[in-house]
């Protein structure tokens, strides 16, 4: 028994060993802002930004510094092999470097000593992101501190143990990425596939053999005969949306929804809550207003073209265009219209701080316009064959899950020695 409960029971001859006996553990730090001649340099500095656990190596950041910048502050070059940490947001990320580097005050770099098998200890600490979490304290955001993190203590197996083990779990983890990428391949394929058949069933219809015409926009390509184009303004009322003030209590917690374009994807369909609710007070404070259940919310920014059909009467922050349809138009129809036009979207955007599309641009814009028993078939038919791909891409997410799950169980059975289906001590797998 190792008597920590997250680690169990370990092999007789392994030991527990606390991090700082086989690390050397370096902080990282910032160099002055405003300082010019402290960036840009050829040192890579590393904040946990800058690298997912998945990606096992990291050898560059988003940002460079200049020996004097490193100098100037409590940062360090960490040789190449060393174990990069993040302390904090999230706590747990663990890399090794492939360069020197040094990093930021978020993360501690543990630069081995003797007898330490990188990889082994990087597959270790890999799984254990919860369990540092619980050392970890703090305010304004949590952090582990130096001191918790290098009294943490991890299995130690003799040297060749760690090496063969790392070994093992290299191949093995390097069969289970490859079974994740697949199905990640093939679900970028179906979600192409989805938004082809959207396009061509609401730019072409869904009899092949009728007339058809030029629309005369690029990206809309040839329409049937009898269809029009329609600026979204003919078809929709244009609502826009706004922000009560923060600081006022009444105006918040309310029971009418509030939409962001934080609360909702297109792949949601339909919207009915968000993050917060204002109250009747809220929203008559500012220039939001309450939209009809069956309204499309658009994203004009951040980002541009997300599309959703709200499913009860709410409202918007300005981030938001609300489109309450008129007569003649299948609201369902439109969202599929509109879901792939983003890009689209995006080019009529325009701003410094941040891209948005203005309430005037967007009501210009304009979408096919078959007449509305057509758009009625076209949307239920793509809610069959939407229903039937977004199936299997829901099939093939599980089973992704299904198999991240059994990579971290088996670098566990591994790492604490409990691998029961192959004893990696006498039959390593050739």
């Amino acid at each position: 028994d190792s008597g920590i409960e997250w680690i169990g029971e370990i092999p007789q001859e392994w030991d527990l060993r606390k991090i700082k006996t086989n690390f050397d553990i370096v902080a990282g730090a910032t160099p002055k802002s405003g300082e010019a001649s402290y960036w840009d340099g050829d040192i890579p500095w590393i904040t946990p930004a800058d690298y997912t656990t998945e990606d096992v190596y990291v050898s560059i950041g988003h940002k460079n510094i200049t020996q004097e910048g490193m100098n100037s502050c409590a940062t360090s070059l960490v040789p190449e092999g060393s174990i990069v940490f993040s302390k904090r947001a999230p706590i747990g990320l663990v890399a090794i470097s492939s360069n020197p580097l040094c990093t930021n005050q978020g993360c501690l770099s543990c630069i081995p000593k003797e007898s330490v098998d990188v990889k082994y200890y990087y597959y270790v600490m890999s799984i254990y992101s919860e369990q540092f979490d619980l050392f970890a304290s703090g305010t304004t955001f949590k952090e582990i501190s130096a001191v918790s993190f290098a009294n943490f203590k991890l299995p130690f197996p003799n040297f060749e143990t760690q090496s063969r083990i790392a070994s093992y779990l290299d191949t093995k983890c390097s069969e289970i990425d490859s079974l994740i990428a697949a199905k990640e391949k093939t679900n970028a394929l179906l979600k192409e596939q989805r938004q082809s058949i959207i396009y061509e069933a609401v730019t072409k219809g869904l009899d092949p053999t009728v007339p058809m015409k030029d629309s005369g926009i690029e990206w809309i390509g040839e329409i049937p005969q009898e269809w029009d184009l329609r600026k979204i303004k003919t078809n929709f009322d244009i609502v826009a949306g706004a922000t009560p003030k923060s600081g006022e209590a009444s105006y918040w917690d309310g029971d009418i929804p509030w939409i962001t374009p934080a609360d909702y994807t297109t792949e949601d369909v339909y919207v009915s809550i968000g993050h917060k609710n204002i109250t009747q007070e809220g929203m008559n404070s500012c220039a939001t207003s309450l939209v009809p259940e069956g309204s499309i919310v658009f994203s004009k920014r951040a980002p541009i073209g997300l599309v959703a059909i709200s499913s009860n009467p709410l409202c918007t922050n300005q981030g938001c265009l609300s489109c309450i349809p008129k007569e003649s138009v299948d609201v369902k129809y439109y969202y599929y219209v509109m879901s792939i036009y983003s890009e689209q979207f995006d080019l009529f955007a325009s701003g410094t701080t941040f891209k948005e599309i203005s309430a005037v641009s967007f009501a210009n814009f304009k979408l096919p316009f078959p007449n509305f028993e057509t758009q009625s078939r076209i949307a239920s038919y793509l809610d069959t064959k939407c229903s039937e791909i977004d199936s299997l891409i829901a099939a093939n997410e599980k089973t992704n899950e299904l198999l991240k799950e059994q990579r971290q169980s088996l670098i566990y059975e591994a790492v604490t020695g409990k691998k029961e289906a192959i004893d990696i001590r006498n039959s390593y797998p050739k």
